[in-house]
């Protein structure tokens, strides 16, 4: 640098100075905006070169996909079971994938494993994952299946990772990541930027946040708001394009909508099962899923109550599930008399619901509901609410919406009267995995060099957020704060020992440091 530089840069090196001794909060300021303009330069340009690159070789499909999620098997949820199926179906169509799954220590796998199921190592579980997706749905194909560390927040029911788990990736598994549930994974995220690890960052968003944080019993419109900010500032910090199933998700930076999972070929088989003209339905009406007055059981006795007071027919419904509510929701049944009968949980693919001939689901909470779309492969009717939730199963003929609650009975009264219509090729088509793959890959396409490449606004979000959570102890207390629970200590993460130990040795030191809440 010439002199007159110099002299220009120590002058303003001085002036930073004396600003953070008198007026902490205005040198934030200037500072973030000073780092972020250099940070922005320098990155945008990198990011030009790298979703050039990684564009021009979708023609050629020679780039690598990594999928980072928040859950494995045999955690029977959502985010365990879609995106095992979504690297699975990946690499059936000849694209090279990685699967990363968190691992948790045996103590935490006792609070939501099923009973005596537990494993000593990841390789164990990898075997079990394996296994589950030959057996259960038909697919035998090779992917790469690697874990992180991670650790079970009782409070949130939810595993959190823990460090950064973008060192445990290859640097030929780095053209393009896909983060299932992006802003749960970056929440505490302290390491590099994904944006930088890896050349596109496609988050897909499976989970409503916002709503859970306002009907959380300790939370509200205040934390619901806050929570929706915090999602912005991450998934802006850390994602080139966003995915929302659907558009009952708050609205996000580069987010497109576009329903990107299918359901399993066994409850298509079943389709054409059903479909057979020498097949009869032997039963009517079910409803499955948790037992929450929130998942639509307080909708539906609702509408039972509105059947009753107009004096039609009562429609005997069958209910399966288990939650934390089942005990209320029994006990109103019983004093309302009400036509229902409860079951346990049971697998929706199995012989038990075969011959239902329709599926009702009143549920106005969902992101997505897979139940639905398994009733559908199933041939069966499904009436449901018309919601920006439910958008994506309007387009099936055997889908009877409604908007009032008399229209619910209007069309529980149709499908009682008359039976569904067999899938069509193009319908079993959109269900199914293989044309939630050909979405995937579309919406992942559809991305352009002018949305991806990142923004002032996207360096100072991540500015400030790797501010908080690169602090040391500092960063330790505000996790502790923010409700990071067993993640909230990582400033041993630093020391020497840690910066290249394993999984195994990261959960182990963890468990060491923050007890799990069953064993405290």
């Amino acid at each position: 640098l010439r002199a007159p530089h110099l002299a220009v840069l120590r002058s303003v090196n001085r002036t930073l100075q004396w600003l953070r001794k008198q007026n902490p909060g205005l040198w934030f300021i200037v500072a973030t905006a000073m780092v972020a303009q250099h940070q922005y330069q320098k990155s945008r340009h990198d990011k030009f070169v790298e979703v050039d690159d990684i564009r021009s070789r979708v023609l050629d499909e020679n780039y690598h996909i990594s999928i980072v999620t928040t859950a494995a098997l045999p955690w029977m949820t959502g985010t365990s079971v879609n995106p095992l199926l979504r690297a699975a179906y990946l690499a059936k169509a000849g694209k090279r994938v990685t699967l990363m799954v968190p691992w948790v220590h045996p103590l935490d796998q006792k609070l939501i494993f099923p009973a005596g199921l537990a494993f000593d190592t990841p390789l164990q579980q990898e075997e079990h994952i394996r296994k589950w997706l030959l057996e259960r749905a038909g697919v035998r194909v090779s992917f790469e299946l690697r874990f992180y560390p991670g650790r079970y927040d009782v409070e949130r029911g939810s595993i959190l990772p823990l460090g950064d788990i973008t060192r445990f990736f290859e640097k030929d598994e780095c053209d393009v990541a896909v983060l299932e549930e992006p802003e749960h994974l970056t929440w505490y995220h302290n390491g590099v930027n994904w944006r930088h690890r890896f050349k596109l960052v496609v988050g897909v968003v499976h989970t409503n946040y916002v709503y859970y944080a306002e009907t959380w019993e300790k939370g509200g419109k205040m934390l619901a708001a806050t929570m929706g900010g915090l999602n912005d500032l991450v998934c802006r910090a850390y994602c080139d394009h966003v995915i929302k199933l659907s558009d009952t998700l708050q609205q996000l930076p580069r987010a497109i909508v576009c329903n990107v999972h299918g359901v399993r070929s066994d409850f298509l088989d079943i389709g054409r099962r059903t479909a057979s003209p020498f097949h009869r339905w032997r039963h009517g009406c079910y409803f499955l899923g948790k037992a929450l007055w929130a998942k639509g059981h307080r909708l539906l006795f609702d509408y039972l109550k509105l059947q009753r007071q107009l004096c039609h027919k009562p429609t005997p419904i069958d209910i399966y599930g288990k939650g934390e509510d089942l005990p209320s929701i029994v006990a109103e049944a019983e004093a309302e008399s009400f036509p229902v009968t409860f079951y346990g949980p049971t697998d929706h693919a199995g012989r038990l619901l075969h011959d239902y001939k329709i599926f009702v689901n009143p549920s106005q909470s969902e992101v997505l509901s897979t139940t639905t779309a398994e009733a559908l492969a199933m041939g069966k009717f499904v009436i449901i609410q018309r919601h920006p939730s439910n958008a994506f199963f309007m387009q099936f003929a055997n889908t009877l919406s409604y908007e009032t609650p008399e229209g619910f009975l209007l069309q529980l009264r149709y499908a009682l009267d008359h039976n569904p219509a067999p899938l069509t090729d193009a319908e079993r088509r959109t269900l199914s995995w293989e044309g939630a793959t050909e979405r995937f890959l579309e919406a992942m396409g559809n991305s352009t060099l002018k949305d991806t490449l990142p923004s002032l606004g996207d360096h100072t979000a991540r500015w400030v957020h790797q501010s908080v959570q690169k602090g040391g102890y500092f960063g330790d207390a505000m996790r502790l704060v923010s409700g990071g629970g067993p993640i909230a200590r990582q400033s041993w993460l630093s020391q020497n020992k840690f910066r290249d130990a394993d999984v195994l040795e990261i959960v182990a030191e963890s468990i060491r440091i923050s007890k799990p809440a069953a064993s405290t």
